[in-house]
């Protein structure tokens, strides 16, 4: 483990890439749920499961969010488990509406991460699953325009804090944005998928999606997704 901007994380890679991959994590997960997963991003012949260390491809980052999370893991921000209980009991969510509490917190600490990352000639590609993925959205919408990553990508995510979103979309022109979401996510809603692919769009970002035949989870065909997206960038 290592500490960025007040995070730990777990890093993979060559550390002097100019290719950074940042992957956050969901509530109730932690870094090293999706650490394995660093060579199906950025190593060649990941596929084939090669670790991202032989080729020195770029470097993955996987940060530990600050809160505890109950029963396991952490969280980037409090969760009401008894008011998330009631709205799973109507169907799968889509939480534009919702604005957490914690979310600025959360947001400065992802960017002093970030900062810490960041140089001259340096590429970011920031990417988030579900609670990870609201996090990585909000981030660009808020941050000033040099500290904008070179790309996004969101896996089974929703819009939230819509009032605070829809007047910052235009920070997401010309930003390469892959959407990924499970036909069958019962618990963010495919709708919400298709909601948060539709805002990236509006707001001008060059906009990858991909439907999944899934959950809501990172099967295979996510990270190999992730990877194309992410090849995209260094070639």
């Amino acid at each position: 483990m290592i500490e960025l901007g007040g995070l730990r994380a777990i890093a993979t890679g060559d550390a002097a890439a100019d290719l950074v991959a940042v992957v956050l994590h969901g509530r109730q997960m932690q870094a090293s749920d999706l650490a394995p997963f660093a060579g199906a991003l950025l190593a060649p012949g990941a596929a084939s499961g090669a670790s991202v260390t032989r080729g020195g491809a770029g470097y993955c980052v996987f940060p530990d969010a600050p809160l505890p999370a109950a029963p396991r893991g952490r969280t980037w921000w409090e969760v009401d488990s008894e008011a998330r209980i009631r709205r799973l009991a109507a169907g799968p969510m889509e939480l534009s509406a919702m604005d957490p509490g914690g979310r600025a917190e959360a947001r400065a600490q992802l960017a002093g991460l970030l900062d810490a990352l960041a140089r001259p000639g340096r590429r970011i590609v920031l990417a988030g699953f579900s609670q990870g993925g609201m996090l990585a959205m909000d981030h660009v919408l808020h941050a000033p325009r040099e500290a904008r990553p070179a790309a996004l990508a969101l896996v089974s995510s929703t819009r939230i804090a819509i009032a605070d979103w829809t007047p910052r979309a235009t920070a997401l022109a010309g930003l390469p944005v892959l959407v990924a979401h499970g036909t069958r996510d019962d618990e963010l809603a495919f709708r919400a998928g298709e909601l948060l692919r539709d805002f990236a769009i509006a707001g001008g970002a060059r906009v990858t999606w991909l439907a999944f035949d899934g959950g809501h989870d990172l099967p295979m065909v996510v990270w190999r997704g992730l990877r194309r997206f992410v090849r995209e960038l260094s070639g």
